[in-house]
């Protein structure tokens, strides 16, 4: 279908957590998906999308929406980018 991604591999989602980690030490990435952030907003079905959330529990940045071919090559200036792009700055 023409609105739809392919699914991502374990070993991508295994990347991208890795690479949000180590750029965000202090947050955990809390992934979600096309109906998770509300599925009008998503741009295409299995889209991937994540939050930050600190130890307490808050949320520390808006959802960042991503590709599934952009997770094998994600990098931690793109995350750092992306999440203060999301946060409007």
């Amino acid at each position: 279908m023409a609105n739809q991604n392919r699914k991502t591999t374990r070993a991508e989602m295994v990347h991208a957590r890795a690479v949000i980690q180590e750029a965000f030490p202090d947050l955990q990435a809390v992934f979600g998906a096309h109906g998770d952030y509300g599925g009008h907003r998503a741009p295409r079905d299995h889209t991937i999308a994540f939050r930050l959330r600190d130890s307490e529990g808050h949320f520390r940045s808006n959802v960042v929406w991503l590709m599934p071919d952009e997770l094998s090559s994600l990098t931690i200036a793109v995350v750092r980018s992306r999440v203060k792009r999301s946060n409007g700055k």
